[in-house]
Parts: structure tokens; sequence; C-alpha cells
């Protein structure tokens, strides 16, 4: 019991710590997300948005998992498309825009703030060997 709630502690406080980087990064732009508070259940900013992309992601896998991610729009569509090709997820049909609208708005991709982050992630090529094999990795699911 006491590691789940380290490990949810340890959840809100990396979604305060990009929400501050978010904030600290792109200045023009993060007035209206840092407006929206956090769902402390879900860790998604609630923004217009957050409840479609929390009802489709909390299908398959938590959406805390989300906030830990950051792209553009290609991104986000890249990574869906695959989540719909392999992994089961049904076509979002007419909930592709909203969907994507909310990811690439307020889980874009920022630059790391080095003021709160020790040092850069590692290069691949710097990586401990057991940690490289698992880089590319897909598990595909039997159908």
């Amino acid at each position: 019991m006491k590691s789940f709630i380290r490990f949810v502690c340890l959840l809100l406080l990396s979604t305060c710590l990009h929400a501050q980087a978010v904030e600290l990064s792109d200045t023009n732009t993060s007035i209206a997300k840092i407006d929206y508070p956090v769902d402390a259940k879900s860790g998604l900013i609630k923004a217009p948005g957050w409840e479609l992309v929390n009802g489709q992601c909390n299908a398959c896998h938590s959406s805390l998992i989300v906030p830990q991610n950051h792209g553009d729009r290609d991104f986000w569509q890249e990574t869906i498309q695959w989540m719909v090709d392999t992994q089961g997820l049904w076509d979002l049909s007419d909930t592709w825009e909203p969907t994507l609208d909310y990811l690439s708005t307020y889980y874009n991709q920022v630059d790391i703030d080095m003021t709160l982050f020790r040092r850069k992630p590692i290069d691949k090529d710097s990586l401990p060997p057991s940690q490289k094999a698992d880089i590319g990795t897909v598990i595909k699911r039997d159908e």
C-alpha cells in the first residue's frame, strides 16, 4: 500500500513539475494552460476535451501515462494510430480531431527546462546494454 501511495505521489509531483515546465518554457501560450487545474485522479489538465481523452485513454490504460508524453499533433496522431493498428483501440471516427486538439495543445512538445532537471536525457548510444534492447521493441498482441 505504501508503494502505491508513493507511486501516486510521484505521479502528482511529476504532473506539477510538468505544468511548471510548460509555464516557464512557453510563456506566450502557457497562460491558458496554467489556468486549468489538473485532475488529481486522471492527471490530465482539465481543459476543454479532457473528459473525452480521459474516457478514451482509460479504456485501455491509465490516463496518467498521457502527462508523461509530449509531442506535436503528428506525434499524437501516429501514437494513436499505432494503438488502433496494433493494440486493438477502436477507430476514433469523429473524435479524432477533438482528441488531437486537446493532446497537441496541452501535451505538446516542450523544451527541457534545465533549471528543473539536472541533465538532458541520455543518448541512446550511451544507455546500458540492458536498456538499449528495450528501445524500439514493439510487443504485438495475438489476434
